[in-house]
Formats: structure tokens, sequence, C-alpha cells
């Protein structure tokens, strides 16, 4: 018998009624009437003596890793202060109450909502461009250190468990940081990482299916050009502060 791990490894489960299988148990051919025993023997393995120097070495080696985490961590800290007090053309297009749409540079379509076979709305990269198409726009809400929630008609972009997907949020309603995105602009375009699951954004493979948001770094797949589709924000009119 065996059964599936969530690593998606598969192992196997000791046969019924306890006990390793195998080894130390032999299953006789049915309708024999012999028994055969097989005994075994237990291997003792002794592992030499570290003495000092190799206390030390594995000291070192623990304050090592330790150092390194210690440098990683501080490093991505810095990283997220540089994104959040950033400045450029595109990040000043994400103004709340602009709609915008979001021109994946792997598929070369626009990120739109659709209806799944189960009948659910989800995500894809295959949508059109333009004012008409409704289902392909984001109504941008910034919360300041270039951190936004988009949605379109209240359904909200977010990553969950490394998939990006939708959730609806009705008018009043509480959000949570799972909804919220850093933006970081690369060049001409865009990346979005979700805040809640750091080192996760939304991507699209070059046929416009999505791409797990787990596997998504800052590849071309995770990268969108942005058009305004409106703004409320005449010529020399200013957005409000975030």
């Amino acid at each position: 018998m065996e059964t599936a791990l969530s690593s998606g490894c598969w192992s196997a489960l000791p046969a019924a009624g306890g006990g390793a299988y195998p080894p130390g148990q032999v299953y006789p051919p049915a309708g024999a009437t012999h028994t055969t025993v097989v005994h075994t023997q237990t291997k003792v393995v002794h592992k030499p003596s570290r003495g000092l120097f190799g206390g030390l070495t594995n000291e070192l080696n623990k304050f090592g890793k330790s150092l390194e985490k210690e440098v990683n961590l501080a490093a991505k800290s810095v990283s997220n202060t540089s994104h959040q007090y950033a400045s450029g053309a595109i990040l000043q297009l994400f103004q709340t109450q602009n709609v915008i749409q979001l021109l994946s540079r792997a598929s070369g379509r626009s990120l739109q909502i659709v209806m799944g076979p189960t009948g659910s709305l989800t995500v894809d990269g295959n949508g059109m461009e333009g004012p008409q198409a409704y289902n392909a726009t984001w109504t941008v809400v910034n919360e300041g250190k270039n951190q936004v929630r988009l949605h379109n008609n209240n359904n909200y972009l977010t990553i969950a468990d490394g998939n990006t997907t939708l959730i609806n949020m009705p008018p009043g309603s509480t959000h949570g940081i799972e909804t919220k995105f850093q933006l970081v602009q690369i060049g001409q375009f865009i990346i979005m990482e979700s805040c809640k699951e750091q080192n996760r954004h939304i991507g699209v493979l070059p046929t416009g299916q999505l791409k797990s948001a787990l596997a998504t770094g800052r590849e071309d797949h995770a990268q969108f050009g942005v058009r305004v589709i409106y703004s409320p924000y005449g010529p020399g009119a200013v957005p409000p502060k975030s």
C-alpha cells in the first residue's frame, strides 16, 4: 500500500498488522505449510570522536550559517525599503481611482478576469486592450510606499498559497494584507509582489496562462506594462497623497 506525501513523493507503508516491510519479514507463498525463519543481525557502527578541533569546526559552521541568514535578512529589509520609497514614471500611474490595464510582457496581452470551467472567476493573461475591455481593467487603491490594491468591480487580485487568484471584497469590507502588493519598477515594466507572501509575484506565461506565483520571480513572466484607461485627475490636478 502506498500513500502520497505533501511534497509529491510516494512512501511505502508497513503491511497490515504492523512491523517493518521489509526487512526481517518473509511471506511464504499461499498454501505453503513450512515456516521460514529469517534471522537478522544489527550492525553497530562506531563514530570516531570528533575531538576538540572537530567540535570547534562544527560550532564555526553553525555560526557561519547564522551570520549568512542575518545578512540575507538585512539585505532583504534594505531592498524592501528601497522599493517603498522609489519613484518613477510608471509608479506614478498607480494613483487611487485610476483605472489601468496591465499588459503582460510575456504574452503581449492584458491581465483579465474570466469565468473558469467550474463557474468561478479566475485570471489569465489573454485579455484585449482598450477601454471596451471592461474585464481587463483594474481600479487602483494606493496605500502609500508603492503598495497598492487592484480590483475590478470589487474582485481584488491576491496571492493565496502561492497562486494568483481573486477575492471579492464588497464596499466597506475590512481588508487584510492579502490583497496588498508591493510595486517594483524595472525599466518600463512593473512587478507586483505579494505583501503577505513575499517573493511571490503575479506571473503570466507566453501562452497567456497564469504562472504559479510560487515559481515567479522577477523575470519577464512577472513584468507588466501599464496603460491608464481612465483618471479622475485632469491636467494640473494634484492626486491625493498616499
